[in-house]
């Protein structure tokens, strides 16, 4: 009976494929920094999608802290941002996005004139001078980014328009960046995968998630940070402007994760990341450059 009950690893037969849970813990655990650093290396197709869907958590949670933060500071300050949007650099810093910012650090290291160093996207692993001042104008261009998204009334679909079905999906224009950029950002991470061969010295779940990535599934993946594109950058029967806001941010995205693999050899967890990072920061910019058109 022991015999029949061997672990399948040990008998050469496929392992079963992960349940959808698993595929949520699997992502979870690598995406942020929670458990030992081995627990998402299981990932599963599942986990795709789940990446994605971690990165519309984490949007409403930069909401989430940006009005909490707004309430309590926003009157003090006569609606000045500097403090909500400190709050939300923090909680990314901290929390939500540390491997992302992490992996950013490392993989501009990597693509300077510092020597290679294994694959280690962790904020303890920068050591270098250049790597410290990347991290510092990381956050501060993050921070004035956002601290400088103007404050608009919403503006509200008419009854005869098709949107307005979709009137809850509409915030304080304040906090859509803040809701779609952790969302690019997630994808991007997938984007990243989908480009290139995995490095020699990258981590498992990184080969892991290379190996799973294909176009068609990138594609699917794709499906909600475009819907809530249209949705939020559509006005007065614009309904491409959420469409080249996309384009825009993934041809940026992709020209970084090009760079990333070209300079290290590879895709690594750090490049990964290092995309992810990318992408949120260049939908920040494009949508402050798009705000009179969205908002004007």
């Amino acid at each position: 009976m022991r015999a029949d009950s061997v672990d399948n690893r040990h008998t050469g037969q496929a392992a079963p494929p992960p349940a959808r849970a698993g595929g949520c813990r699997a992502a979870v655990a690598w995406m942020f920094p929670i458990g030992p650093r081995g627990a998402g290396a299981a990932l599963s197709i599942t986990s795709i999608y789940w990446i994605v869907f971690l990165g519309l958590i984490v949007g409403l949670v930069w909401a989430g802290v940006f009005r909490m933060a707004w309430r309590v500071f926003g009157e003090e300050t006569r609606n000045l941002r500097l403090i909500p949007a400190l709050a939300v650099v923090l909680i990314e810093v901290f929390l939500t996005g540390r491997r992302l910012l992490a992996g950013w650090v490392r993989a501009l290291d990597v693509a300077g004139p510092s020597p290679r160093q294994p694959d280690e996207p962790a904020l303890g692993g920068t050591q270098s001078a250049q790597a410290a001042l990347i991290l510092v104008l990381s956050v501060l261009t993050q921070w004035a980014l956002i601290a400088t998204i103007e404050r608009s009334s919403p503006w509200w679909p008419s009854s005869q328009d098709w949107r307005h079905y979709f009137n809850w999906l509409y915030p304080a224009p304040i906090y859509r960046p803040l809701i779609l950029a952790p969302l690019w950002g997630r994808w991007a991470i997938l984007l990243a995968a989908c480009v290139g061969r995995s490095a020699a010295d990258a981590d498992p779940t990184a080969r892991s998630l290379s190996s799973l990535v294909t176009p068609g599934r990138l594609l699917i993946a794709a499906a909600l940070p475009l819907f809530l594109n249209s949705i939020y950058f559509s006005r007065d029967g614009n309904l491409l402007l959420g469409l080249v806001a996309a384009l825009l941010v993934f041809f940026i995205t992709y020209l970084v994760t090009v760079l990333f693999a070209y300079r290290g050899n590879g895709q690594t967890a750090a490049s990964m990341f290092a995309s992810g990072q990318a992408a949120q920061l260049a939908f920040l910019a494009v949508y402050r450059a798009l705000w009179p058109l969205v908002h004007g």
